[in-house]
């Protein structure tokens, strides 16, 4: 099994950019969210898709290959509601997350680690101002 590592590199209205290396060579896997269809690419390559007017597919389990034989299997979930804590109007989707069976290699907004964070602390607070605790 290779070294496999992530960051995101643009998650704006309709696409994600992710840059993936795979044993030391960089690959990008894309997403785009078009009128009837969603596309997932992998160095240009379309790997998965998913069509239809409303409720599209947005969990895909990608098996890609890259040009030197490896085969990478990785999970790849998308928000693609907007971000409504995005105040300059973008529409950007909620949240990303691209993981392999092992470990999460990237994780960002709705689908991030933190998302339940903001509202626990309000609750504690909370508890602790009336007195509860």
């Amino acid at each position: 099994m290779s070294e496999i590592s992530a960051s995101l590199l643009s998650r704006r209205w309709r696409r994600i950019d992710i840059k993936v290396n795979v044993g030391g060579e960089l690959h990008v896997l894309r997403w785009r969210r078009g009128w009837f269809a969603d596309a997932v690419l992998f160095d240009d390559r379309c790997v998965a898709s998913s069509g239809g007017l409303f409720n599209r597919e947005t969990l895909f389990g990608l098996n890609v290959k890259t040009p030197a034989g490896d085969e990478t299997r990785l999970l790849f979930s998308i928000d693609p509601e907007p971000d409504w804590t995005d105040w300059r109007g973008t529409g950007r989707p909620g949240g990303v997350r691209l993981e392999t069976a092992e470990h999460v290699l990237v994780s960002v907004g709705s689908l991030g680690p933190d998302r339940a964070e903001p509202f626990k602390t309000l609750i504690d607070r909370a508890i602790e101002a009336v007195g509860l605790s």
